[in-house]
């Protein structure tokens, strides 16, 4: 099995989701917003993934998205509450 090579570029746009959400927050952006940003990181991931998980069947395919997506929402939940901590802050 050869060796994988990490994509930077997956990496930067997962990075810049996580951005988009902490300026989401500090911007005081309603919930939908978030909601909306979150939604689209997950299309993202799935479509970046596609082909790792097109290799997985039945019950790690579900264990994986699952994890995998439950991580990402807690990320951008945690980057957008820090902006909205940031705005907090700001406004004192």
């Amino acid at each position: 099995m050869p060796a994988r090579r990490p994509n930077i570029g997956y990496a930067a746009a997962d990075l810049a989701f996580a951005l988009a959400a902490l300026a989401l927050g500090r911007l005081g952006a309603p919930y939908w917003a978030a909601g909306l940003l979150a939604a689209a990181a997950v299309l993202s991931w799935a479509w970046t993934r596609r082909s790792a998980l097109r290799r997985l069947e039945g019950a790690r395919l579900a264990s994986s998205i699952v994890l995998s997506v439950a991580l990402l929402l807690g990320v951008l939940g945690g980057a957008y509450w820090l902006g909205l901590v940031w705005k907090a802050m700001i406004a004192q």
